[in-house]
């Protein structure tokens, strides 16, 4: 087999980025847009020693499972992998991803739940990072072509929340017509659900720039939804969004949203699930794996703006939740605080520094929850773990590969795995959210 033969070919599962596999005569080929049980007619684009890729030139026998893309842009554009899946062949697909890893990395024999989906998985996200740019004098916003830096012009994207395709539109507006874009780098726009508000950060390569508050007092004369206008001065030549200093043009440093019953702060910089919808369902779920009865202790890693802390301190004795960023430990503080809760002690550390001390000092809590970066737990924050001995672990990855990595060396310290349960935080891409219940033998 080499590049550019055609070949004919039929699917027999998926790769963890949501590529269809096909194998010829053994070899297994890479295919994107292909879906499960599908012929295809197919061109191979590049030849590996043991793998390769190839292009869909027709499809043979479609799948029932196969669907109408709803964004325009979704073949060129790297955010949404999973469009041409129907929603069911989506949840399958990702309780696969999740089953794969539990079996090949972590070594367990165990069954993972269904995936608790959304009723409606299109504009959903309540926070979008848009790059800006400017082609032959004219502005252009979108995300990324896959592997490239060149921005695919979009003026509204269907997993965003409509608001956000609003602020985005009317702001490439303004952007054009005060002709500044080239000292842009980036729009970044949160909205809180719940109260309707948005925050506004334009991400610069200097500051002040012409036309700044103009600019500012325009946009939020023609969406007075906007009740925070951030400038964030951004200089570096890598890929870091955010830079380190800000100024406030218009509102307050932050904007409000609530889960449940519960009111948060949110800034620019603090960690804040994009989901609101399936927020609820997962932080629902780790309140119920914790089965606390009020007189547990708690500690919470890599707690954010105190999210997760807040629903557990509603039925346990004492949370502690721990963070390295200090402007969402700020915000924690000011979380506890507007909701009168008084149970929650929060320190700003790294995880592993932390959990270390108090291993060292013999802490017993009851409860440990994680809810880690993508590359999961590191060494010192699992062993901490482990000799601190809680009754339960309940473990929030957005990662189920380094989860499961994570999950095979804690099986080893008398913990058994109960329950794996992933939700559907990501409706239209690869990505997938799980919640773990790990108990003490």
């Amino acid at each position: 087999m080499k590049k550019n033969d055609k070949i004919v070919g039929t699917c027999s599962g998926y790769t963890k980025e949501g590529l269809g596999v096909v194998k010829i005569d053994g070899f297994p080929l890479f295919v994107k847009g292909i879906l499960q049980n599908e012929t295809a007619e197919m061109v191979v684009t590049l030849v590996k020693k043991t793998y390769g890729y190839a292009k869909v030139l027709s499809i043979k026998e479609p799948s029932k499972q196969r669907c109408e893309l709803k964004c325009p842009v979704a073949k060129q554009c790297g955010g949404c992998q999973l469009q041409h899946m129907t929603y069911t062949e989506q949840l399958h697909f990702k309780k696969q991803k999740v089953q794969d890893v539990i079996d090949r990395i972590a070594k367990l024999d165990m069954k993972v739940e269904d995936v608790l989906g959304m009723e409606n998985p299109w504009y959903y996200r309540n926070k979008c990072q848009i790059p800006v740019g400017v082609d032959q004098n004219k502005v252009v916003t979108g995300f990324y072509r896959i592997h490239s830096n060149t921005i695919i012009d979009t003026n509204a994207c269907a997993i965003q929340s409509e608001t956000i395709n609003e602020v985005l539109s009317h702001m490439k507006e303004l952007l054009q017509t005060y002709g500044n874009a080239s000292v842009f780098r980036h729009l970044l726009i949160k909205h809180a659900f719940t109260t309707g508000e948005v925050m506004l950060v334009w991400i610069v390569r200097e500051y002040p720039f012409s036309s700044m508050k103009e600019m500012a007092e325009d946009i939020v004369q023609r969406l007075p939804y906007i009740k925070s206008v951030i400038v964030n001065v951004n200089t570096r030549t890598d890929n870091v969004i955010l830079g380190e200093k800000e100024y406030t043009l218009y509102g307050d440093s932050y904007i409000t949203d609530a889960i449940h019953n519960l009111k948060f702060h949110i800034s620019s910089k603090s960690f804040y699930q994009v989901n609101p919808v399936q927020t609820n369902v997962l932080y629902g779920k780790a309140l119920e794996l914790a089965q606390l009865s009020g007189k547990e202790t708690v500690i919470d890693l890599y707690c954010g703006v105190g999210t997760i802390s807040m629903f557990l301190a509603q039925k346990a004795k004492k949370v502690i939740g721990i963070e390295i960023v200090p402007q969402a430990i700020q915000d924690a503080k000011e979380n506890a605080k507007m909701n009168n809760i008084d149970n929650i002690e929060f320190i700003c550390s790294d995880a592993a520094s932390y959990a270390n001390k108090l291993s060292e000092e013999n802490m017993r809590p009851d409860v440990i929850v994680v809810d880690p970066p993508r590359k999961g737990l590191d060494q010192i924050t699992l062993n901490s773990i482990i000799k601190m001995q809680p009754e339960r672990i309940v473990y929030v990855s957005c990662d189920p590969a380094t989860m499961a990595r994570d999950l095979g060396i804690i099986k080893e310290s008398n913990c058994e795995i109960k329950l794996v349960q992933p939700v559907d935080m990501f409706s239209q891409t690869n990505g997938v959210e799980c919640v773990t219940l790990i108990e003490r033998i």
